[in-house]
């Protein structure tokens, strides 16, 4: 049950990072800094302690792609990777298919 808890506790405190952070900053530029987050955390070491403390709070953010980049470039296998890249556009563009688009919304 704390599993659950830490999960809960550290994906939370990402997610409030993230809506603090697009206050003031573009979607994208937000999303490129969790992923740098990603990869520094990964390059120093300090990614697998926080992993098994947390487990999938930290395993389903953006953070885990900069993570599976470093790993990617360390290993020499970009199997996630590339899942992470198309995994997104593949959806997008499904939505893109299926729902009639409104405009940008002000």
């Amino acid at each position: 049950m704390e599993t659950y808890v830490y999960a809960f506790v550290i994906g939370g405190t990402l997610a409030l990072i993230g809506q603090l952070l697009l206050r003031k900053w573009s979607f994208i530029r937000v999303m490129t800094i969790f992923v740098f987050i990603g990869m520094v955390t990964e390059s120093i070491g300090v990614y697998r302690p926080i992993q098994s403390f947390a487990h999938a709070g930290v395993e389903t953010t953006l953070v885990h792609l900069g993570v599976s980049c470093i790993q990617a470039v360390k290993t020499g296998d970009f199997t996630n990777v590339v899942f992470f890249l198309s995994f997104p556009i593949f959806v997008a563009w499904m939505t893109a298919i299926v729902c009639k688009p409104r405009g940008r919304i002000e």
